[in-house]
């Protein structure tokens, strides 16, 4: 990108025709917003709005075209009464109140997925031993592998401009296009799609430490355009410049991305976040819960969620969190947040929420313990995501030693794990919710998890690379699941559960490697018999799971959530309703 040409020449027409000088002075004091002529901006917008015009004043919506509104910043005022409606609408409920997507590969209510760039590493286990799902199903695309995203390098080079200002929106879209042919050839890719685009974000005040280079460079930018710009106008500007186009480059690839392969789920991680991992935050803030004020921003982001598939947040831990009870309130805040956001995409099913959990920690590189993985792995199973992402941008220890310590984590620590949370969550949707639906903590903030009893159930390796689990699902695991958990629905399903399913139309519909899985429901019996199940995880791309459960004896209405159960809580639903509309 000739980045120098076309900055000059966009400095010479606004520093002709750009709002300032006398026109800037007389407006500045103006208790209303004023539309000028000549839009304030680079050559994203140039391409993206058509033709503009540029508001000054902060109670300004602009947008393309009068559809698509790009900056819009949430009224400051009643700051207090918003968050109080906030914790009115997201904790009133008493049970999961929208349905599910379905699952992705049908009687597998949780998938943990293998993201971990291992292909040099010989003599590695296969994940697909422990039912995790390879990278064959899974896309991950970093800053530098699509288009031409914007971002400085820990050196402060700039790469394809350094600032989304910088962008030329139909030239980053062609070489979306390009990369996209050859990354992801298949046009029936029904996998996952990650944007792991983290070097800047999309909210000026969230680029903090390493990131304010994005803010020294928009208001040095700016202040080459407008030289006689006060500090605070500066400061201010720079901010909608920034954001509004750090948000074109993100609607608009995501539409790209969407229509180009219209059946992967497409988010942008690490999405949605409490920021409550940095090591000043470490503790004072792991309560459980996202702080309201970053809760009040991700719904800043609803136009971020509006145009995904899915949502892909971020797990990581440090080692001096690892272990502690904060290490499982930290994973609770941020899965419980991504679910609260997935359901507010508009969308007619909560969208599906796939953490990308780190495998080591971030202080020490060494790979997490079986305690921190019940607190990433089995907290996310519990509280109700679709599954979970195993991840590494990269290894740091390539060498034979670090392979083998990877192959002893996976075949001793985490292919254990991953076997025993999946098979239990299966077990519980088909015994709790008939295959219809996912087992979901029924108090978020409790202790319960979706583990196989150890005492009536085994793992057991085999010569052929295969994990059996082999045991008795006794009354009074069943009756523990009822007490702990209650069945958030899948929605569009017709029919029989999930789990009674045929390979035709299913997982190869999509692009997947399938399970093929078989439920066989017995009369409802009041002896103290037990449930019966084999799983074989194999090696081969399709594994074969018979599972002999008795039929839930719980009715399949769910209680209702306590917004729509009480005139009260009717009331509070519309004051919500009425809010967030006058919000956006």
């Amino acid at each position: 990108m000739k980045q120098p040409d076309a900055t000059g020449q966009k400095k010479n027409k606004r520093g002709r025709d750009g709002p300032g000088g006398e026109e800037r002075t007389e407006q500045k004091d103006s208790k209303q917003p004023q539309v000028v002529e000549r839009f304030l901006y680079h050559p994203v917008t140039a391409t993206a709005w058509a033709p503009g015009t540029y508001c000054r004043g902060p109670w300004c919506s602009m947008g393309r075209g009068g559809r698509e509104l790009l900056w819009r910043p949430m009224a400051r005022k009643g700051v207090v009464g918003r968050l109080l409606l906030l914790v009115l609408c997201v904790g009133g409920t008493a049970a999961p109140s929208q349905p599910v997507h379905e699952p992705l590969l049908p009687g597998q209510p949780f998938l943990v997925l293998w993201g971990v760039p291992d292909a040099a590493c010989l003599g590695r286990p296969d994940p697909r031993a422990f039912g995790m799902q390879e990278r064959s199903q899974l896309v991950i695309f970093l800053e530098d592998s699509l288009g031409l995203y914007p971002y400085y390098t820990p050196q402060k080079q700039a790469v394809s401009g350094g600032l989304p200002q910088h962008t030329r929106l139909d030239g980053h879209l062609q070489e979306v296009e390009a990369d996209l042919a050859v990354s992801l050839p298949s046009v029936d890719f029904g996998g996952l799609a990650v944007l792991y685009w983290d070097q800047w974000r999309p909210q000026w005040g969230r680029n903090m430490a390493k990131q304010e280079i994005y803010q020294e460079e928009s208001r040095s930018l700016l202040q080459g355009f407008f030289p006689d710009w006060s500090p605070a106008e500066v400061d201010r500007w720079a901010q909608v410049d920034f954001e509004t186009a750090a948000q074109v480059i993100l609607i608009e690839t995501l539409r790209k991305l969407k229509m180009l392969r219209p059946k992967a789920l497409w988010g942008v991680s690490p999405y949605p976040n409490c920021y409550t991992s940095s090591p000043a935050q470490r503790r004072a803030n792991h309560t459980g819960r996202c702080p309201a004020t970053e809760m009040a921003l991700n719904d800043e982001l609803l136009w971020l969620w509006r145009r995904s598939s899915a949502l892909y947040p971020l797990l990581q831990l440090d080692n001096l969190l690892g272990g502690t009870p904060e290490a499982r309130l930290y994973a609770s805040a941020l899965v419980r947040e991504a679910l609260r956001v997935a359901a507010l995409a508009g969308a007619p099913y909560d969208l599906p929420v796939f953490p990308l959990i780190r495998s080591v920690y971030t202080s020490t590189n060494t790979f997490l313990s079986e305690g921190d993985l019940m607190n990433t792995i089995g907290e996310s199973a519990a509280m109700g995501a679709a599954g979970v992402i195993v991840w590494e941008k990269v290894i740091s220890d390539k060498s034979q030693r670090g392979c083998w310590k990877l192959a002893d984590f996976v075949r001793e620590v985490l292919g254990p794990y991953v076997v025993n949370v999946t098979t239990a969550s299966r077990l519980c949707s088909a015994t709790l919710c008939r295959g219809r639906g996912r087992c979901v903590r029924r108090e978020p903030g409790g202790s319960a998890y979706l583990h196989l009893p150890p005492t009536t159930f085994l793992l057991l390796p085999d010569d052929a690379g295969r994990v059996e689990v082999e045991g008795r699902l006794a009354p009074a695991q069943r009756n523990a699941w009822r007490r702990d958990f209650q069945c958030q629905w899948y929605g569009g399903l017709e029919g029989g559960a999930t789990d009674e399913w045929a390979t035709q139309g299913g997982a190869e519909g999509r692009g997947w490697e399938g399970t093929t899985s078989t439920i066989k429901e017995t009369e409802v019996s009041e002896s103290p018999r037990a449930t019966t199940m084999t799983l074989k995880a194999e090696r081969t791309p399709t594994a074969t799971t018979t599972l002999t459960t008795e039929p839930a004896s719980a009715p399949l209405n769910q209680s209702v959530p306590f917004l729509i159960s009480s005139p009260l809580g009717l009331l509070l639903s519309a004051i919500c309703i009425l809010d967030f509309w006058l919000m956006c």
